[in-house]
């Protein structure tokens, strides 16, 4: 298990504890971030956009249902394999790739260990990703339907790059219990076809994926249309880099913002989050109905910290 995705599925629920910060590194002070260029943050405010600029968190008209419950510390992720079909420069999976399953950071054997994990934690929430979790569709359907038996009323979102959905698993997927689908685009060239076949099974369906500065503007250009189509959310994330996709970010142009901030083991890259602020501020500018949220790596340290706090 990768040790940046561990840290990361432990963070939605809490920080690491202060004997796991490793030795001799220093806490960063509380709240303290590389700013945004000003000029962006005046004309975001300018555009009356919602969240909490403090933290780059930041989004055009409403959060998706799990988000909600991540930025409360509410939130768990289950990464059903490392396995995947594609190849991205930017994922932080250790390579080679591994099938185990975790949830919360910790590996699990069955289904009904996964459920009962949750169910202790007391989350609201629960993405399933991996790797690409579609590449075992009844692994993915059974593990939702031991969810929704033990949590009914959590949410379930299950994340993928589209490439293996068809009509017929959309179906499935949404008669276990999914309530909504995580699209990563930018895994196929930023295609909006997979979103196309899934909206009508999925209308709450989010795309969901890194801001590659160099591709702001096919960002910008899908933004146009998945709002044709009627997609209800884009989430951006801050690109980041870890221990194990660092190499692959050089060799594609892209170098770290600053070091790790204090409950995170990952940097930004630099630009990303200018590109990503660019783009919401696109969306208020165009009046979207798509709305737009911007996930940094400030939004995800709240997250660690605030869960660990409460």
């Amino acid at each position: 298990m990768s040790d940046t995705y561990e840290r990361y599925a432990l963070g939605l629920i809490r920080g690491p504890r202060r004997s796991e910060r490793g030795p001799g590194r220093k806490r960063s002070p509380a709240g303290r971030r590389p700013s945004p260029p000003a000029s962006l943050l005046a004309r975001l405010e300018a555009l009356s956009v919602k969240g909490w600029p403090e933290r780059a968190t930041l989004y055009t008209r409403s959060l998706p249902p799990g988000c909600v419950h991540c930025l409360d510390g509410r939130g768990s992720s289950i990464s059903l394999t490392t396995l995947c079909n594609r190849d991205c420069f930017f994922c932080f999976n250790p390579r080679p790739r591994a099938d185990v399953v975790s949830v919360h950071g910790r590996d699990v054997r069955s289904h009904a260990q996964a459920g009962r994990l949750l169910e202790s934690l007391g989350v609201r929430s629960a993405g399933i990703s991996g790797g690409e979790p579609l590449l075992f569709p009844a692994r993915t359907l059974g593990l939702v339907k031991e969810l929704r038996r033990r949590l009914p009323k959590l949410w379930i979102d299950v994340y993928t790059n589209g490439d293996l959905l068809t009509p017929r698993l959309l179906a499935r997927l949404k008669a276990a219990g999914v309530d909504s689908l995580r699209l990563n685009l930018a895994a196929n060239g930023y295609d909006p076809r997979p979103v196309r076949g899934a909206l009508a099974v999925f209308p709450d369906l989010a795309v969901e994926m890194p801001v590659v500065p160099s591709d702001q503007g096919r960002l910008s250009a899908l933004m146009g249309r998945l709002d044709g189509l009627g997609v209800r959310h884009l989430i951006l994330h801050e690109l980041f880099c870890s221990g194990h996709n660092a190499g692959l970010l050089r060799k594609a142009g892209c170098r770290t913002r600053a070091r790790p901030r204090a409950f995170l083991t990952w940097s930004g890259v630099a630009a990303s989050e200018a590109s990503a602020l660019r783009l919401v501020a696109e969306a208020l500018e165009k009046k979207l109905r798509l709305s737009v949220y911007y996930c940094s790596t400030g939004t995800q340290q709240w997250i660690a910290r605030k869960a660990w706090q409460t």
